[in-house]
């Protein structure tokens, strides 16, 4: 098996290049960013038992330990409350016990761990090509290019190698509107989410809440269990949504960030409990702005030499990790059937035709299932000012 190219340095791209490593299979991967640094994809996410498995079978046993020492506990019963925090339900639907809670820049400085040479940091991928010999070439922004046997688009929602295999599906916004904001973990905040999760729904507005309690403090359990990570210290956080109206004049103007986000998460929850405004007052503000979704299905494709993984064939609303948990399952099965073909066990082409169309299936329906549950977050167009039901 020749040399796999990896486009994007994401959940999804680096799990599979330590599964096509420890498989015994070439593998480099190229990234955007210029670095391993901090890049903004959300919080906390929430790993269920066959995304722990899959960094269970594929790390460095040390990575692995240290993945999981660093998670948090995602027990408790989910709450439902109002705006001025009377409690309306125990009973709230949430991740199970067995899920556990992940900060998702952690997890990826710890994947970035063992791929030593691997990894090439700002890569911007701007065209592919296959040849009649068998290979598939990337072409870079910066003038460079490198060639492998296979080539896997893990480079998200936008993805150029997405748009090679299928040109016809657009990037557009969905009806998924509000702001996110991390909050430092005071026992004033923990309060507002002891269990599972916390959803707090006022007129037309509805507040998501999670908590991120490490197990243990990142930066303390590297120095212990892989020294040579430059993981900086971390302080537990409430990881909070507020999600509105598609038609509210926020969701229809362009995004805000940083204290104009503030500003406008504060306004729109004017009137609510103190706790509650004084969580986004103190709170790391990202952006306020619509969620990106592909406009239909992704179809099937030409199977060749190029493939997809996570966000870019199947994008998922925000549902608490939905779309993390499917890449690293796309993952896993990828390399899976790359290893049957490096072994003569079957044709390369057939081996990605099976993947190709294992993806559709899962990654259409996790897309599906994020749809679905947004129906129960998100008020609907005109509900600003009514009480929920």
């Amino acid at each position: 098996m020749g040399r796999v190219l990896v486009i994007g340095a994401g959940l999804g791209g680096l799990t599979l290049a330590h599964a096509l490593v420890r498989a015994g299979i070439d593998v480099q991967v190229f990234e955007a960013d210029d670095g391993g640094g901090e890049r903004f994809q959300g919080y906390r996410i929430g790993l269920g038992p066959l995304a722990m498995e899959a960094l269970r079978a594929n790390l460095p046993p040390r990575l692995y330990e240290l993945a999981e020492v660093t998670s948090g506990s995602l027990t408790g019963p989910g709450m439902l409350f109002d705006e001025r925090l009377t409690p309306l339900s125990r009973d709230l639907e949430g991740p199970s016990a067995e899920t556990r809670a992940v900060d998702r820049q952690v997890l990826r400085r710890i994947l970035l761990g063992g791929l030593e040479g691997r990894v090439a940091h700002g890569r911007r991928l701007t065209g592919l090509a296959e040849a009649a010999d068998g290979t598939v070439t990337a072409r870079f922004a910066d003038g460079t290019q490198a060639t492998g046997e296979v080539l896997v688009g893990a480079d998200g929602g936008n993805s150029v190698v997405r748009r090679h295999l299928a040109p016809e599906v657009k990037l557009v916004d969905s009806d998924l509107c509000g702001a996110m904001g991390r909050t430092p973990l005071t026992d004033r905040f923990l309060r507002l989410v002891s269990g599972r999760g916390t959803m707090v729904k006022g007129p037309g507005i509805t507040l998501m809440l999670g908590r991120m309690q490490f197990g243990r403090e990142p930066s303390e359990a590297a120095a212990e269990l892989a020294p040579e990570l430059d993981m900086p210290y971390r302080d537990g956080y409430v990881r909070w949504v507020l999600m509105m109206p598609p038609d509210h004049p926020a969701a229809t103007g362009p995004g805000v960030v940083g204290e104009d986000a503030r500003e406008l998460a504060l306004e729109l929850i004017d009137g609510w409990h103190p706790d509650l405004r004084e969580l986004v007052r103190r709170a790391d503000m990202s952006a306020v702005g619509r969620s990106k979704v592909h406009d239909r299905p992704m179809p099937s494709w030409p199977v060749g030499r190029i493939t997809l993984l996570g966000d870019a064939a199947h994008l998922t609303l925000a549902s608490g990790g939905n779309g993390a948990n499917t890449a690293l399952q796309d993952a896993v099965r990828l390399c899976a059937r790359l290893a049957e073909a490096g072994r003569g066990a079957r044709a390369l082409t057939s081996a990605l035709e099976e993947y190709r169309d294992d993806l559709l299936e899962r990654g259409n329906a996790a897309v599906a299932f994020g749809k679905e549950a947004l129906k129960r977050f998100v008020p609907a167009a005109g509900a600003a000012g009514t009480r929920p039901g």
